[in-house]
This record gives C-alpha cells, structure tokens and sequence, in this order.
C-alpha cells in the first residue's frame, strides 16, 4: 500500500468541529496535480502529538485493508511559509509549529454530513455497524460515541473517520494479557452502535474473513509507512497487538459476538 505524499499549498478553511480543529488544504501531489483537497490534522493540535498522527494512518490503512470505507489516507507536508498569509495570528502560529508532515485525508464530497445523535442503525447498513464496532475494538477507539459519531453518512453510505485517539494499549492505561480478549474494555458500551445492536444477530463472517488479511508482511508494510518522525517504541506494541488478535481471530470474533448478546 503506498501513501500519497503531498504538499500544502493553501488553507481553504478550518473545520468548525473537532476537537484538532483540522484544517482543509489545497494540495499538489509529486505528478504536479494541484487544487487537491485534503483534510489536515496538525501536529501542533495533536493532543497525543505524533502519537496521534501514528494513529490516524495506522488506523485508516487497517481500515481499507479490512474494507471499512474511510477517506484516503495521506501525508502532507507543511511548509511554514504558509502561514505568514493568515491574519488569524493563533491559526498562523498553530500552522508554523506544525511545519513538516502532517496526517491528511481527502475530502469526502457528496452531500455527505455527521451521523445524527439517536438515528437508528438501517436494516441496510446493520452488517457494517457491526463490522466498526468490531474495528474499534481491534484497534481500541474509545472516541467513535453517541455524542461523537466520527462517520460522515449519506444514504447507504458512511465513512470512518478521526482515529487519533485509538490505539489506546500503547500507554497501558489498563493493560490486556490477551488483546483478544475485549470483555474488559469499558468504553465498547459507549461505542456509537452499541445500544443499537445489542441483542441483535450480529453477521461478522465477512469482517473475519477479512482478517486474515493482515498477514505479517501487510503489517510490517502499514507500521514502516509511519514516518521516522513519528515513530517510537510503541510501534513494537502496536505490532504485537495486531499480529496476537489476527492470530487468535476466531476467538477475537467470538468475543465481540458475545458482547452484542
């Protein structure tokens, strides 16, 4: 899989929602392709810093391997001079700090909009709920909830999105012998689906299929795309996360069932 690497050229807007306050840029690809929209999440907004922009790529390249829709991931690199033509001065000084690359997604067109507080899940889009509940599991994102859907939906179709807080295991806030094993994650009750899917027959067959996937090679291939800037030890852990849930996929699947019982 080969992530785009782009540079920005323009701020168009900053996003009203958010808690990063992302920014939409102009960008031009290496082909001299230009006007390209990308949604940027800068590295000096980052709560988790470059642990958040590690996230975001793993979590979206995890994603489009698994079949989840979500936004093309990409790295786009800022260059601080663009900042000296933007009057709001904390904007500005935001977008200087960020100089270098940054974690990008391209914009989703359409018509697209949030998921709305309260809708139902439909009969339609039932089997893919049930597959990001168990994405965000696997990756563990306690930040896809009621009051904070982070899915772009129209129609029949959705996108994942903001994925900066996952991978919550690296800082062994509550560590887990066996990452299979989900009965102990507290926050997959706040999970935006989970009301509306519990009790229902939840069809994984696909998303396990799927799985397997993520061979070893595939793994190694999303964890070395990261860039050096933002690597750390924890990609050891992120790599021993996913390959111990693949290998016992079954079992992970079979957790994920009984939690939607």
């Amino acid at each position: 899989m080969t992530i785009p690497m782009l540079s920005a050229t323009s701020l168009q807007r900053v996003l009203p929602s958010g808690r990063t306050k992302p920014c939409v840029f102009f960008c031009e690809n290496k082909s001299g392709e230009s006007n390209i929209e990308y949604v940027v999440k800068l590295k000096a907004g980052m709560e988790n810093g470059v642990n958040g922009l590690a996230a975001e790529l793993i979590a979206s390249q995890l994603a489009l391997v698994l079949d989840i829709p979500t936004p093309e991931p990409a790295i786009i690199e800022l260059d601080p001079l663009i900042a000296e033509v933007i009057p709001d001065p904390d904007l500005s000084q935001k977008i200087k700090e960020s100089a270098g690359l940054n974690f990008g997604s391209r914009v989703i067109t359409g018509g697209f909009e949030t998921w709305p507080v309260g809708k139902a899940i439909p009969s339609s889009l039932r089997t893919l709920a049930a597959e990001i509940f168990a994405f965000d599991a696997l990756i563990q994102n306690p930040d896809r909830k009621v009051n904070k859907p982070n899915i772009l939906w129209k129609g029949d179709e959705l996108y994942i999105i903001d994925h900066e807080m996952s991978l919550m295991f690296i800082y062994e806030i509550m560590p887990m012998p066996n990452p299979w094993q989900i009965t102990d994650l507290r926050f997959i009750k706040d999970h935006l689906f989970y009301g509306n899917l519990k009790g229902q027959t939840a069809n994984l067959d696909r998303f396990a299929g799927a799985l397997e996937l993520l061979t070893d090679n595939v793994i190694e291939t999303i964890l070395t795309d990261v860039p050096e800037d933002w690597r750390s030890d924890n990609i050891s852990k992120i790599t021993t996360h996913i390959n111990e849930i693949v290998h016992h996929s079954n079992d992970f699947v079979d957790e994920i069932r009984r939690a939607l019982q």
